[in-house]
């Protein structure tokens, strides 16, 4: 799937992205900043039921039906991938599989500022999310996979935040091994 990340280049428009597979183009419903860990994750750890998979599998389309909406209420509810555009809670739509991809990306990522940026920083917070699936799939990978990830996650937001407005990025998933870790 090839997956093309536009910047938004006025003042209140959104960054925007698009899913092509054979030759049909959707939109996605993803906020840029935060999916774009989650799509050097997933592809590192190779998780295949994450928050990639399920945009593949077409999964998600009352919020990508929003996110392409003229209506401001609908185009907020697009915002988020999930069944929050209906007004479903997170513990009703999030899939195992999604929700351990988050666990995951979050600590990868680091997203809250707690702790070292190292496998072991990442193995201390996915230990303290109770997440017991999450810290499973962390055992199986050694340190050299999760300092691949921690460093792909960072590389790739770079590259997005130098991306000049308006300026687009195309990548796929799962990405290629050139593009994941140190050599994006």
């Amino acid at each position: 799937m090839q997956v093309t990340f536009v910047k938004a280049d006025r003042s209140g428009e959104q960054d925007r992205a698009y899913l092509r597979m054979g030759g049909a183009v959707r939109r996605a419903p993803v906020h840029v900043v935060h999916d774009l860990p989650h799509l050097v994750v997933e592809s590192i750890f190779g998780i295949d039921d994450g928050l990639w998979a399920e945009l593949e599998a077409g999964r998600h389309a009352a919020a990508a039906h929003a996110a392409t909406a003229r209506d401001p209420k609908r185009k907020k509810a697009g915002r988020i991938v999930s069944g929050a555009a209906e007004g479903v809670p997170a513990s009703r739509w999030l899939t195992a599989g999604h929700r351990r991809a988050k666990v995951l990306t979050n600590a990868v990522a680091n997203r809250f500022g707690d702790g070292l940026d190292t496998p072991a920083g990442v193995r201390e917070r996915v230990a303290r999310s109770g997440d017991r699936s999450a810290a499973e799939r962390l055992s199986g990978l050694d340190d050299a996979t999760i300092a691949e990830a921690i460093v792909g996650v960072a590389d790739l937001l770079h590259r997005w935040a130098a991306l000049p407005p308006g300026e687009v990025l195309r990548l796929s998933w799962p990405l290629p091994h050139e593009l994941q870790g140190d050599h994006a």
